[in-house]
């Protein structure tokens, strides 16, 4: 749920900076956004180490770190050609909020395992 909370108000706020004007509005809703981005990451790890089998975790976090290396490039690309393709930045942006949306979707898929296949420490 950490997650979830995190992408809809990253959404949330993201959508409201594509719309307003001027300075003072952009901090007003730039500020708040940065709160989300945190427990969005922490959350994200945390729940690999309880979805990922025990016997697997080392394997699955370094799936999980090549493939945002991998794909890291995708996001900026595609903010890059909207922009030039509409002359705008703020379409370019909207491509972070159509991300958003579309892993938020896919989140939505994932089983909930809370209190199953809880992470040992190791040591």
């Amino acid at each position: 749920r950490t997650i979830q909370i995190a992408v809809v108000g990253l959404i949330v706020m993201g959508g409201a900076l594509l719309v307003v004007e001027g300075k003072t509005m952009f901090w007003v809703f730039a500020l708040p956004l940065g709160i989300f981005v945190g427990p969005a990451q922490a959350a994200s790890r945390s729940m690999m180490a309880h979805l990922a089998p025990e016997d697997m975790r080392t394997e699955m976090f370094g799936l999980y770190a090549l493939s945002g290396k991998a794909t890291a490039f995708l996001g900026p690309a595609l903010l890059a050609w909207v922009t030039v393709a509409f002359e705008s930045q703020r379409a370019g942006m909207a491509t972070i909020i159509v991300f958003l949306i579309v892993g938020l979707a896919l989140l939505a898929g994932v089983p909930d395992q809370r209190g199953e296949n809880k992470p040992t420490q190791a040591g």
